[in-house]
């Protein structure tokens, strides 16, 4: 019995491998290999004109001017004191930085020189036994509202900041306008910056 069986898988073997060699050497089978291999040629140089193609958008982009960076920060100077009744426009006359002269920090005025989505934050702090309610304006409509009430006596300051993503046309103007709010913390304290996340 284990003879015929050594015969057997001897014969298989025999002849699988000569079935093997009969399939590598047939000019059929190494056509449709060859067939296979181009259609994987092609297939890479697709994606290689992708490739071009996106990277010839990109520097178009870039010599467009896509990738305009537009960026400030601001800061209150003094402290700013007023009746809490009053609805007053907030300047930031210190500034730490102002890529393309986008805010004037004589008015505290951010006019957007390009359509995009821009992020505004502003930062207020507020001394004990005061309030400083604010709200984000764009072109006079308020986007963004910020209560820092610390009308308590216990404490020293305190710290309050509103953060408002905000999409701009050309020429729009922001700003931080005081709502209720009797005193704002200078000396860098108070902040008012923004940047553009995104050219659309």
């Amino acid at each position: 019995m284990a003879v015929c069986f050594f015969v057997v898988f001897v014969f298989v073997s025999v002849y699988t491998g000569f079935s093997d060699g009969l399939l590598l050497s047939d000019p059929a089978h190494v056509e449709q290999r060859l067939n296979q291999m181009e259609s994987q040629i092609q297939g890479l140089s697709q994606e290689v004109n992708t490739l071009k193609q996106e990277n010839t958008a990109l520097k178009a982009q870039v010599s467009s001017g896509n990738t305009t960076l537009v960026y400030f920060s601001a800061y209150r100077t003094n402290d700013l004191n007023f009746p809490s009744t009053t609805s007053a426009d907030v300047v930031y006359d210190g500034v730490r930085s102002n890529h393309h002269n986008c805010y004037d920090a004589t008015t505290g005025l951010f006019t957007a020189p390009v359509k995009g989505l821009y992020v505004f934050t502003w930062e207020s702090l507020t001394a004990a036994a005061k309030i400083f309610d604010s709200e984000l304006m764009v072109n006079g409509v308020v986007m963004m509202l910020n209560n820092c009430n610390f009308l308590s006596t216990q404490g020293a300051y305190s710290s309050c900041t509103g953060v408002a993503p905000t999409h701009l046309e050309p020429g729009d103007i922001a700003h931080i306008r005081a709502t209720s709010g009797n005193h704002l913390h200078g000396g860098g304290w108070s902040s008012f910056s923004g940047w553009l996340v995104h050219r659309t």
